[in-house]
């Protein structure tokens, strides 16, 4: 075909019988196709493509998924038959039918190459073979329209065996999952679900549809279990807010969250742990058995046991005056001992969210000797998840500067979540009062991602980040000998927890800043004193 026009049969003037796309004689229809194998032109493969309303069954003709033609016929009960059995070459060529959603085609469907294709393709139900031993059915549902509306075959033991399978015994309505095996109210055992198709089984049903209701009525794919309060909404009450292709996404989820849920039993088990210091004397919300499961499915673990509170009193004195800050390294020390003597030196996930300077002592204080999953709390969900599927290799960008032999201080600017202009002050302020300007290690998001606080948006960043600044702190110190660190950090509270574990041994001084009221203000000093990671509280000087 050279042109988009698909009325092929009005650039042939070899009979006025084929300048048609409607064909109700057989004969002119044979003649037609020869014409088309006499032009060179060859097809592989054979669609039919029904409007919603069946009053339009158009036949498409392919060579190599490549749109070469499209015409409709009609012919007498036996001539479809043997019409069908010659276009696809007595069924070695494969044949499929789909439904569009469209409700009746127009004219202009039927006469561009591009508008057909977008029908046939944006067909939201799956496409369906169309075989010798279903031309009977087809001819007399789509062609002749002499389906009498009844059901079709029942479930075989296998179908039903299949869809129990696939539901795992629960309800398939998304968002239910109720267990159909037990009544929750009395305890007693037994069958509590229903078995419902997604295409009824008739015609006439909800959701019946010609040609599929028979094929598809003991097909599992089409069959949903549910509870009674959804079978009945489904199928009697609002039917049609559950159309077919709405009712196949549900069964579709609910088999992939149940696997995935199921996956975890292959999962390392550990122990979780709430820390709730709260932010700006905040409430900080205790995550759900789903927020934790989700938070843990990244990590390929689940949790061991009940999440295990470790304030330590911390969360009593978020309301008083600078006392979380006066207090903050004796509890951090507290909770990192708890949770080391909880978990003897095993892996933990720790929900913790508080002060970015408490986040990062706690993350230093709590070392990298053992595994530390520290858990987001993501703002833009409001909930405790990561959003990143897959880790990103670029989520954050490294800048750092020429340091000079004489140079004994280094500032890391950290922003991820903002551009916090108030670290940029601090900077400023920085340089003054040391009369010289310090080298800056900038580390940013690309530009193409921007800010928030997603931008650590997976644990394995996450990591990467740790090792990186792991690497650079180490280096200033060994081959640099800078003395000390201002580290000024906006990020989320997982990023801060991170960035604490890349405090290690023969490193610099650490003076961790926090938000004050025109800059940032340092409120935590880390080191090491040979042995292990010293953490204390700045005490302002206001003179």
């Amino acid at each position: 075909m050279t042109t988009n026009n698909l009325s092929v049969v009005t650039q042939i003037p070899l009979d006025q019988a084929l300048n048609k796309t409607i064909f109700t004689d057989l004969n002119s229809a044979k003649q037609y196709l020869d014409h088309l194998k006499g032009t060179g032109l060859q097809w592989d493969h054979v669609g039919f493509l029904s409007d919603a309303s069946y009053y339009n069954l158009m036949t498409l003709l392919f060579n190599d998924d490549e749109l070469i033609d499209v015409f409709r016929f009609s012919f007498l009960d036996e001539e479809n038959h043997i019409f069908i059995q010659n276009l696809s070459q007595n069924f070695q060529l494969k044949i499929e039918y789909r439904l569009s959603e469209v409700e009746a085609f127009e004219a202009k469907n039927l006469n561009d190459k591009a508008e057909v294709m977008s029908l046939w393709s944006n067909c939201l139900q799956s496409s369906y073979p169309v075989t010798s031993e279903s031309l009977k059915d087809f001819v007399s549902d789509l062609i002749l329209k002499t389906n009498d509306g009844g059901r079709g075959k029942d479930f075989t033991v296998n179908t039903i065996r299949k869809v129990m399978d696939d539901s795992h015994g629960r309800c398939m309505f998304r968002g239910c999952g109720q267990r159909l095996d037990v009544d929750d109210l009395t305890g007693y055992e037994g069958n509590y679900g229903y078995l419902a198709h997604i295409t009824a089984s008739s015609t006439k049903g909800p959701r019946g549809t010609l040609y599929l209701s028979p094929l598809l009525s003991n097909e599992p794919s089409n069959v949903l279990l549910l509870c009674d309060v959804h079978h009945r909404l489904v199928d009697r009450i609002a039917s049609s807010y559950y159309p077919t292709p709405v009712l196949t996404k549900m069964r579709e989820e609910h088999i992939y969250l149940s696997n995935k849920l199921l996956d975890a039993l292959n999962y390392t088990p550990v122990d979780i742990f709430f820390i709730p210091w709260g932010v700006n004397s905040q409430h900080v919300e205790k995550p759900n058995s789903v927020a934790i499961s989700k938070s843990l499915s990244v990590f390929e673990h689940r949790a061991s046991d009940n999440i295990i509170n470790v304030n330590s009193g911390a969360s009593e004195s978020m309301d008083t005056d600078n006392s979380f800050e006066e207090n903050a390294s004796r509890y951090i020390e507290k909770c990192v001992n708890k949770i080391h003597d909880r978990t003897e030196g095993s892996g933990a996930a720790v929900f913790v969210l508080g002060p970015t300077f408490a986040l990062i002592g706690f993350g230093a204080k709590f070392g990298n000797k053992s595994k530390l999953m520290p858990m987001l709390r993501y703002r833009d969900a409001s909930s405790w998840m990561w959003p990143g599927v897959q880790p990103r290799e670029d989520a954050f960008i490294i800048e750092e500067p020429k340091i000079d032999s004489d140079q004994s201080e280094v500032i890391v600017s950290v922003k991820l979540t903002a551009l916090a202009p108030k670290i940029d002050k601090t900077i400023e302020y920085l340089n003054q009062t040391a009369k010289t300007e310090i080298p800056v290690i900038y580390i940013h998001p690309p530009e193409s991602y921007g800010y928030g606080n997603g931008a650590i948006a997976h644990p394995i960043e996450g990591e990467r980040l740790a090792n990186e600044l792991k690497k650079i702190f180490t280096n200033l110190k060994e081959i640099h000998g800078i003395e000390k660190v201002h580290l000024l950090v906006c990020a989320s509270n997982a990023a801060c927890v991170y960035i604490g574990q890349a405090v290690d041994r023969f490193q610099p001084e650490f003076i961790v800043y926090d938000y004050g009221t025109k800059m940032m203000e340092p409120k935590l000093k880390i080191y090491n004193d040979g042995n292990t990671v010293t953490i204390e509280y700045i005490i302002m000087d206001n003179s």
